[in-house]
């Protein structure tokens, strides 16, 4: 049986700056990643650029989506058995935004509607990643981390 979990909501914003500024002053919120078109803070809420993530989920280039009629929050889950979770996604009835990928950062992913069309991701934790990196591809701590973008205290952790 697989462990799928609830992770947090990752909002899609015009200006990832702007928006990082106003969840910092406005909420105190502080960074854990900084990924510059991602940025993922301690309590547990992501912002993305939404023309990057436009090309991470659709793979390919849209306009700015009109705010007042497309739903900008991704439902992030995480899971330890990415295909188990992939062959169970398949047997339903579910509209799949994109099929079960690598994507460029090590990170297998899953995208998919709910009912009401948001997004919803399901990917294997990145300490999985890392330890699949170190494992499979042979590569060193200091390759994992340029691939990963994690610091290379948090991939040594890992590894530990």
């Amino acid at each position: 049986m697989t462990s799928d979990r609830f992770i947090m909501p990752v909002l899609f914003v015009g200006d990832i700056n702007k928006s990082k500024t106003f969840y910092q002053q406005v909420f105190s919120l502080e960074i854990k990643h900084d990924f510059g078109e991602n940025i993922v803070f301690e309590q547990n809420l992501s912002l993305w650029d939404e023309k990057r993530a436009n090309q991470i989920i659709y793979q390919k280039e849209l306009q700015s989506l009109d705010l007042h009629s497309e739903k900008h929050v991704e439902l992030y889950f995480e899971t330890t058995d990415i295909y188990e979770t992939w062959k169970k996604i398949m047997s339903l009835d579910v509209e799949i935004i994109h099929e079960l990928k690598e994507e460029s950062w090590g990170q297998r992913t899953i995208r998919m509607y709910d009912p009401d069309n948001y997004i919803i991701e399901v990917a294997e934790p990145m300490e999985m990643v890392i330890k699949r990196l170190h494992e499979t591809t042979k590569m060193s701590v200091d390759e994992i981390s340029r691939k990963t973008q994690l610091p290379i205290e948090s991939v040594r952790e890992i590894l530990s």
